[in-house]
């Protein structure tokens, strides 16, 4: 009996890491952009397919959309800029994109409690100062994390060029999938 338990247990023990991710599911959403949705693809393929989380994709009519859900704790992780989420938040702009970012981080993990990633490695059209990057809910980066290191495995792969790419790509999801392969990322 006793050697049934053990084996028992470590058959559970083992199946733990592997399983630790399956079966939950984290919410990513998008503000309805072609680049919005393109990084969503990004993260719910490079996610699932790294830790075999359920990735759900929801797009919202626009960027304050986006930010009610993010801020309401019900979207686990989106694209940002930071100039649009200074503005978001009434907090002053900036045209130095590393303060921009620094004044983002601090006012978004103490007043909102979510977390900004590494920036992606691209700026918001039109405005080269404002950074993008990874917007996180802090719950869910306690559920998962490794999410902020494998998310930052795609720091500078995405230049202005790739992302106008895959947004001009005909299937998205797929376009992002070869993409992720060529660079070794899945």
């Amino acid at each position: 009996m006793r050697k049934i338990i053990a084996l028992t247990a470590l058959l559970i023990a083992i199946s733990l890491p592997a399983a630790a991710c399956v079966g939950k599911t984290l919410l990513v959403g998008t503000d309805s952009t072609p680049r919005s949705r393109v990084i969503a693809q990004v993260l719910a393929i490079l996610i699932n397919e790294r830790t075999g989380t359920t990735i759900e994709v929801v797009d919202f009519n626009d960027a304050k959309a986006l930010h009610d859900e993010l801020t309401s704790g019900d979207v686990d992780l989106a694209l940002a800029y930071t100039a649009r989420a200074l503005k978001l938040e009434g907090l002053p702009p900036t045209a130095d994109s590393q303060k921009a970012l620094e004044r983002v981080k601090t006012h978004y993990r103490e007043e909102l409690n979510l977390k900004w990633l590494s920036p992606l490695g691209f700026s918001e059209p039109g405005n080269t100062a404002s950074l993008a990057a990874t917007l996180a809910q802090k719950h869910a980066l306690k559920k998962f994390p490794a999410l902020p290191r494998l998310i930052a495995k795609t720091q500078s792969v995405f230049t202005e060029e790739v992302i106008e790419q895959l947004v001009g790509a005909e299937n998205h999801a797929k376009a992002v999938r070869a993409f992720l392969r060529n660079k070794k990322l899945i």
